[in-house]
């Protein structure tokens, strides 16, 4: 067992488990920033994933699959800017009626394209290439892990820099942190609260359409009917347990792809029934947040 963990196949696999969930979770936390709550996580990762496959495989380009991605997951949380900042409705409730649209919207547009309503096994994707970086990529363990990853793998590394940046260093930051703290004195000394929050949820739009592309196109392949599997909200716990900081939300990321590989690998060498361990990430989720609730109390009390 402690071989198992401590190996460089851990590694590296709980590295390609959690870069989903880190995507997911840079979408909760832009769009957390500005005071609105992003549930369609969850739906936007799923339309991305089929839009990237379907377009990379007519296009047999990458490239172009991975844009088809992101404009896929943009589009998304503009419908949730639409009716919760446009048209006033409950932001939650918005949120999952779109988390419910996807799904069947993914299943209607497989049937109309493929005749199929399952997956898209049939048309696969073009696949976003790894990275291997020379001499780095040699390091033992570390090295294929860190250094011979997923073009998006480095994207995510990228992305938490430009959070950082953007969030602190920039003017946009500081509107969307003020939205986000206090929409009223916000909207009080002429800062328009909702473009603010448009703003940020095409950020979230865009970070769900990489966790998207990431598992049809770098993953599995393929789209899947239900791919995402609940790491939409998974990268929701895990900004939860960073409390709004890139660092901390991306290293909760990193412990929840690890729980998450470690819930596949380990039926390798325990003896436990695999359903059970199929349960580890959920279970991780629930006592996280269970953690960060009971924390957070005990901070306010005190």
């Amino acid at each position: 067992m402690i071989s198992f963990i401590f190996s460089e196949n851990f590694l590296t696999s709980s590295i390609s488990y959690a870069l989903p969930i880190i995507f997911a979770a840079f979408a909760a936390l832009i769009s957390n920033k500005a005071n609105i709550v992003s549930i369609n996580i969850e739906g936007s990762m799923s339309v991305a994933a089929l839009s990237g496959a379907l377009v990379s495989y007519y296009t047999q380009s990458w490239a172009i699959g991975l844009l088809a991605a992101i404009a896929a997951g943009v589009g998304m949380s503009l419908l949730l800017a639409l009716s919760a900042i446009k048209l006033k409705t409950d932001t939650f409730l918005s949120g999952i009626a779109l988390n419910t649209f996807a799904s069947g919207l993914c299943v209607l547009v497989l049937y109309l394209v493929l005749g199929v309503k399952g997956d898209s096994s049939m048309t696969p994707s073009v696949l976003i290439p790894q990275v291997k970086i020379p001499l780095l990529s040699e390091i033992p363990v570390i090295g294929p892990s860190l250094f011979a990853q997923n073009l998006l793998f480095y994207v995510a590394v990228i992305s938490l820099f430009a959070l950082m940046f953007l969030l602190y260093r920039t003017r946009l930051g500081t509107k969307i942190r003020a939205t986000g703290y206090n929409p009223e004195a916000t909207a009080s000394v002429g800062i328009k609260t909702g473009r603010v929050q448009t703003v940020s949820l095409v950020f979230c739009g865009v970070f769900c359409g990489l966790g998207g592309a990431y598992l049809s196109m770098a993953n599995l392949g393929y789209f899947s009917a239900g791919m995402v599997s609940g790491r939409g909200f998974i990268g929701i716990a895990a900004e939860a347990m960073g409390a709004g900081k890139p660092v901390l939300t991306m290293l909760f990321s990193l412990l929840f792809g690890a729980v998450d590989y470690f819930a596949v690998g380990g039926q390798t060498v325990m003896s436990a029934p695999y359903e059970l361990l199929n349960t580890l990430p959920y279970i991780m989720t629930l006592a996280a947040l269970l953690i960060y609730s009971l924390a957070k109390k005990k901070h306010i009390q005190t």
